[in-house]
């Protein structure tokens, strides 16, 4: 089993955690990586709301 830093889901997360150091398109791409590697749609979503967690703690609280 992956660590949660060793996800896509995580790489999407420091993305979004960098705020506009990042361009929308590169974000866009991260995330649809993430879907196509297994990640759903309502997981990019929780974390989007907070990615800090995600990225602490791995947990992806609703």
């Amino acid at each position: 089993m992956k660590r949660h830093w060793e996800t896509h889901l995580y790489t999407y997360a420091v993305a979004l955690s960098q705020g506009a150091a990042i361009l929308p398109v590169n974000l866009a791409g991260m995330r649809a990586k993430a879907i196509s590697k297994g990640h759903t749609e309502g997981q990019c979503q929780i974390v989007e709301r907070d990615p800090m967690r995600f990225i602490k703690t791995g947990e992806l609280a609703a």
